[in-house]
């Protein structure tokens, strides 16, 4: 029997605007920002809800992929509580391209510094904040897995992460591209309230190109509603 649970590995790519985090429970000279408005598109418009809580402990030198999540899984075994980490790059305007780790899933704030330290024991080196960043728009690229279940008709729910859903699309299309087609999908208001993002699943057959959709409870008949008026528009 074919198992519906997939491991993939991928790149997700979304905006969000960051601010630094100001809180004397950090480590000193360390840069940490957070996500002020994680999946905006969605949040924006519903005020229901738990906005989840998303941080970036910025990296100060270019640690590869596998640097981080050695790092990472190492971490894991050691830290006592839940959390969710990945590598991410983070191109901020005006600024040069930083790596970062994002981190969520945390339940307290006095844990972000305990996770950096035993980052710092794995070999993790840690920007230091040299300016403030404010509400700041931010191209993110996150280097992950993804645990997926298979929906059929090239779709996919996220079996680790509520309320994350993913189509495929047969194009590469660029993030500008991408917001285009989002902003005219919901000029249909039966579309209203979902936040989208840029997914590629990679497999020994090549890549696959994704649509990533954020709302809570979402559920089949509601995301493939969805993937139908943006394939429409894209002409597929």
């Amino acid at each position: 029997m074919k198992e519906l649970i997939t491991e993939r590995f991928g790149t997700l790519i979304k905006q969000e605007s960051l601010t630094c985090v100001e809180n004397e429970l950090l480590m000193p000279d360390t840069c940490v920002l957070e996500a002020i408005s994680p999946f905006y598109g969605y949040y924006d418009s519903v005020t229901t809800g738990s906005k989840p809580l998303y941080l970036y402990l910025m990296l100060d030198d270019t640690h590869s992929l596998d640097e981080v999540h050695i790092a990472i899984f190492n971490v894991e075994k050691k830290a006592g509580f839940p959390f969710d980490a990945v590598k991410a790059c983070i191109d901020i305007g005006g600024l040069t391209q930083v790596n970062a780790i994002r981190v969520r899933s945390l339940e307290r704030y006095n844990q972000i510094a305990e996770l950096q330290k035993l980052l710092i024991n794995e070999g993790i080196r840690f920007r230091k904040k040299t300016r403030a960043i404010e509400n700041f728009p931010a191209l993110i690229r996150l280097e992950k897995f993804f645990f997926v279940e298979d929906w059929g008709d090239g779709m996919y729910f996220d079996h680790k992460v509520p309320h994350h859903g993913y189509f495929e699309i047969t194009k590469v299309i660029s993030w500008s591209e991408c917001v285009e087609l989002t902003r005219e999908a919901k000029y249909d208001t039966n579309l209203l309230f979902f936040d989208a993002g840029l997914a590629r699943f990679y497999s020994g057959s090549g890549f696959t190109n994704l649509i990533r959709i954020y709302k809570e409870h979402l559920d089949r008949m509601q995301l493939e509603a969805i993937k139908k008026r943006y394939l429409h528009l894209m002409g597929t």
